[in-house]
């Protein structure tokens, strides 16, 4: 990449090899999103030029928004002791799922909050219930930090979690929980969340029993764009080691409601190149 009379034109041999945190730095402070978006095409192309563009049929479905971790950038959560918490009765998620089947669905993308009292075999008897009533439909559930309290709570191993859900007919985890991979913004957004290497074990343990993940970032609230490099090289390296991310996923932060945005009126990310 190179800057000529205020302009930024950038070098499209960049495809042909493995870019660098340092010029993934210059091309997001630097590069349009048209740029940045031509590349990536390329690059889709070189990689996998038999495959186009494809897409599913999916619904979230939240079995719970009960939750103790409290994330200030999250404004679903609610206590056990709120009058408009829930947790679904089976009932009802069927409900949900019928309605997905109706207009053509093959996948439930399925997370709650942490909810702090249901252990292994309420989601073991869960996932059964779906997957032996409705097999057609794949069953993409349970964030990292949900496994993680599940083992917590349940008295086993991470491995164990991940293994006996896998076998009541889990397909895939999520990867909800990432927000930004530097323990100095998690400490500020969610200080009793998870750490990165954590999130990170979560998914490892889940590649190494065959078990696909998808990765997600969100963006917008105190990181740095030096941050945001620091979450995708952790990514990197995962896939690297492991090849079990099937996708990736970024949104920005939506403050409405949070205890982020009324502590952080002028929240925005810590850049001027933005």
């Amino acid at each position: 990449m190179v800057k000529k009379m205020n302009e930024y034109i950038i070098d499209k041999d960049i495809i042909n090899r493995r870019i660098t945190n340092e010029e993934a730095l210059d091309l997001i402070q630097n590069a349009s999103l048209l740029e940045l978006g031509e590349l990536a095409t390329l690059k889709k192309t070189q990689l996998h030029p038999e495959h186009v563009t494809s897409f599913i049929v999916d619904r979230n479905i939240n079995y719970t928004n009960v939750c103790w971790v409290d994330c200030k950038f999250c404004a679903f959560y609610r206590h056990g002791r709120d009058d408009d918490s829930y947790v679904l009765k089976f009932d009802e998620i069927d409900e949900k799922i019928d309605e997905l089947l109706e207009i053509g669905g093959t996948q439930i993308l399925f997370q709650g909050g942490v909810h702090p009292k249901l252990k292994i075999d309420y989601y073991e008897d869960l996932v059964d219930h779906i997957h032996t009533k409705y097999p057609q439909i794949t069953i993409h559930g349970f964030s990292a930090i949900e496994v993680k309290y599940i083992a917590k709570v349940s008295k086993i191993s991470i491995l164990e979690v991940l293994k006996r859900l896998q076998v009541k007919g889990l397909s895939s985890i999520p990867g909800a929980g990432a927000e930004i991979l530097s323990d100095r913004v998690r400490d500020i957004i969610a200080p009793n969340k998870m750490d990165s290497e954590d999130w990170i074990e979560v998914h490892r343990l889940a590649h190494s029993i065959g078990m696909k993940t998808t990765a997600t970032m969100m963006f917008g609230t105190v990181e740095t764009d030096e941050e945001i490099i620091e979450h995708w090289e952790m990514l990197r390296k995962l896939q690297d080691e492991s090849g079990g991310f099937r996708a990736f996923i970024m949104w920005s932060f939506q403050g409405a409601n949070t205890k982020l945005k009324a502590e952080i009126p002028d929240i925005k990310p810590q850049s001027s190149n933005r």
